[in-house]
Formats: C-alpha cells, structure tokens, sequence
C-alpha cells in the first residue's frame, strides 16, 4: 500500500477502534432552539442526515420559533439558513441554544455557542481544484491534508472535550463517506465526469472493524457500515451469502453497541425496502448478536411489522403462483409470461425517469450476459407511460444487444401487474421459478452479488 493509503488507514482504524471508549448511558431529555432571526424569509431545522426532507420552521402561539427535540446523546442537526445557507449544529441533551440570521451571517448563542461558531468555520467539504481529478491519488493526498488541518485546529480549539472527540470522529466519517460512495454517487447522477480509481482505492477499508460506541451518533453512520460491507461483497474480501449476510456483518463489527444497532437498522431497512420472506430466517440468524439493551428493546415492535407486511404482501409470498403479464418490445411485439414458461424468470421493473434504476442497468445486463444459455430469462419490465416516456425509452433501449428483453408494460404503475405485484417504488426486482410461481418478490439489486449467487443457485 501506498503513504497516502496507509496514512489514511491509520487515521480510520482510529477513528473507529475507539479504544477505552465507554458506552455512557444518558436519560432523553429534550433540548431547545430557539431562531431570533433579525432577517425574513423561510428556514429550516433537521437532524443532519435526514432523508424526510426540510419542514419549515412555523411560529408557535406565542409567534415564537422554536425547536424543541428529546435527545439521549450528543447528536448533530443541520440549519438551512433564509439565504440557503447550510450551518452544522451540535446539539446534547437539555442544551438551550439561539441560531440568530441576520444580514452578516449566523450567530449562536447559549449552549454549545463556541463549538457551533467552530463548526461553521471549520466545514470539511472534500474539494479539491478542478484540475485534480475526483478520487485520484492527489485527490485523496489534498483531502487528507485536509483532515489533517481541521483535527489540528480541533485540537488545540479549547473547546469541550466530549465534543472534540465526537467531531473528530465525525471529520474522519465524513472522508470515509466521500471515498465510499462518491465514486458510485458520481457515475449516478454525473456520468460525462469519467472517473478512473485505481486498484487500490477501496483499501482503507479492509481493516475497519467499527469498534467505537460513539459511531452512532454520526450522521449516516448505518449507510455508511452497511456501504462498507456491500463494498466488501463486490470485492470478494468477506463471504457473499444470500441468507447468511446478516450474520456475516455481526461477526466483522467489534463494537457490542454499534454491531446491536446496526443489525436493528438493517432488519428495518429490511422491512421499510418491501415484504421479504426471507425476514423471519435473517432475525432468528442475528439474534445472538443484537445484546445492547437499547437494541433489543427494538425487536418485538420490529416483529409485529413484519406479521404485518406478511399479511399485506400474502398474494405475493414464495409459492404463491406468479401473475400473468402481457408487455410490447420496442417494436409492439407483444410478450406473456407463457412465452417463459419452464424457464426462471427475473423481473426488472423501472422507468426512465428513475436514476437508481439506469444505475442498476449495467449490472443486470452484464448478469443475464453471464448467465446466457442457462434455463433463465431476463425480461426488463419498464412502466413508463405517455408519448414523450415512451419514445425515450424506445430511444434507451433500441439498440441494446445483450441477452435481457426488453418490454414496456402497457398502463405502467396503472397496470394490474404492478398492481398485483404491489409495486410502489422502483427498481423491483422479481423472480420466478421454472413452474411460474414466485421466488422473491422483492429481491435484491443487480449490483448486489447476493442476487448472482441466488438465481445461480436456482438453475443448478
């Protein structure tokens, strides 16, 4: 390995070995802001990390603006200023602050005022000048410098211990995820930027065993434990198993609170995707695992959801005889499900408009490319509808040559085969045995090496 590389893999073997950490226990209690604003103009207060979108913040009775939200540790949240600006805030439990906007910028008060100014002169943004290219060596040697210069002035900031720690850790988390997702984040939504990695650029993560407590207080610290592993599988550094995976992140997370959270995580995550069947063998495989008593007060509610989701989803179990379809190639051909019959088919349904799904394409393509000559199909199911969708699905897909068909569902989400399917959401993926009855209704993505592995199993 290179410096560059083994600097960076100290600076995260640190960052989240965390040893002599404690797991200090701490009552919820609420914490306060409140906006004295001097500017007009919306703005908006969430947890930094939040996927739920940006409420504005509304005057109460009293024609106060006030955030008030039951904290168990120190955590951080995310201002979104009447100029678009975006501040970080640290907040802990019982804090009492002020954010005041005015036309010079932002000004904190109360508690946490001198790590919150911090904060916001301090921001890791992971840039470099444009003729770096993205995820270089010289890239990741400017961001590490970078790193470097704002855990220094951390350091020697003076400021509360606790937080200094945390947002050390958070620094270090922060360049983890730009290494771990940008690459792919990049090609998702700018591919004209070409980007080449080299060999070795994944590296820094084989020897992070997550062993610090404090790991969940940082935002996005389940996608970024659970990308590390998905990143791990394509890699072939840990074991692919479509039934077993769970088990196999348990054994690789040190830390008994993070490995118990994580794993609570991704059983709702599991849940919150779409009905699996496969749900009550992946929490009897991580039960052993999931000890932290925060954790294990999650499981029955985690439970119930699922006895729930299966009753929704009981049309479309494993077993349950496939629906029948009807879809046109780009020509108006017309295909049925009969035409498959005595063949595993894989579903793919997407739209054009849909960026996971055109992410997700490679991926399905080069698998039914792999798998040709195998008693299998791969039948992309796409839902768009209206002239303008159609002729540019006609224009995505008409001079493909790989092995996949690809059909258009007439109705799209309106159709009764999405209906049946209970498809509210794409990319789905589903697959279907040689009798026409349904193996996974919700199945995992292309990109996803669990997914080879289980229609390989399938047409043994």
């Amino acid at each position: 390995m290179n410096k560059i590389g083994c600097v960076f893999l100290m600076l995260t073997v640190l960052a989240f070995a965390g040893a002599g950490c404690q797991d200090k226990v701490i009552l919820a209690t609420k914490a306060r802001v409140e906006f004295k604003n001097t500017v007009e103009g919306n703005f908006f207060f969430i947890p930094e990390g939040s996927t739920a979108g940006y409420p504005k913040i509304e005057p109460d009775s009293l024609g106060n603006y006030v955030y008030e939200v039951d904290l168990k540790e120190p955590g951080y949240f995310r201002y979104v200023g009447v100029n678009n600006n975006f501040y970080l805030v640290y907040l802990t439990p019982g804090a009492r602050m002020e954010i005041q906007e005015g036309t010079d910028g932002v000004v904190f008060a109360g508690d946490h005022a001198a790590e919150n100014m911090f904060l916001s002169k301090n921001v890791y943004l992971g840039a470099a000048p444009r003729d770096i290219p993205l995820y270089s060596a010289e890239w990741v040697r400017m961001n590490t410098e970078e790193l470097n210069r704002l855990i220094k002035n951390l350091e020697t900031s003076g400021l509360n211990p606790d937080f200094i720690r945390l947002q050390a850790l958070k620094y270090h988390c922060d360049f983890y995820l730009q290494r771990l997702n940008g690459p792919t984040n990049t090609a998702m939504f700018a591919p004209q930027l070409k980007i080449e990695l080299a060999d070795d650029f994944y590296d820094f993560m084989k020897e992070v065993n997550f062993g610090d407590s404090s790991l969940v207080q940082i935002p996005k610290w389940f996608n970024m434990i659970l990308g590390t592993f998905k990143q791990m599988e394509r890699r072939g550094w840990i074991e692919v198993s479509p039934d077993k995976y769970m088990e196999i992140y348990a054994k690789r997370i040190k830390n008994e609170k993070v490995r118990s959270m994580f794993l609570v995580e991704l059983l709702n995550f599991t849940l919150q995707k779409g009905f699996s069947d496969d749900f009550p063998v992946y929490l009897e495989g991580v039960r052993p695992y999931i000890t932290h008593p925060e954790a294990l007060k999650a499981l029955p509610a985690l439970e119930t959801r699922y006895r729930e989701s299966r009753e929704t989803h009981k049309t479309i179990l494993r077993g349950q005889v496939a629906p029948e379809f009807k879809a046109v190639d780009v020509k108006g051909k017309e295909y049925t499900s009969a035409d498959f019959k005595g063949k595993v088919q894989v579903l793919d349904f997407w739209f054009t408009g849909c960026v996971p799904c055109r992410a997700e394409m490679p991926y399905m393509e080069k698998l039914a490319d792999d798998m040709k000559g195998e008693n299998i199909v791969f039948i992309s199911m796409s839902v768009d509808t209206g002239d303008e969708l159609m002729a540019l699905w006609r224009k995505m897909v008409k001079d493909k040559k790989g092995a996949e068909l690809q059909l258009n569902v007439p109705g799209g989400f309106k159709s009764d085969l999405v209906k049946k399917y209970l498809i509210h959401g794409v990319p789905r993926i589903v697959i279907v045995d040689e009798e026409g009855k349904i193996v996974d209704a919700n199945a995992k993505r292309p990109s996803d090496p669990k997914l080879r592995m289980q229609l390989e199993q399938l047409v043994k």
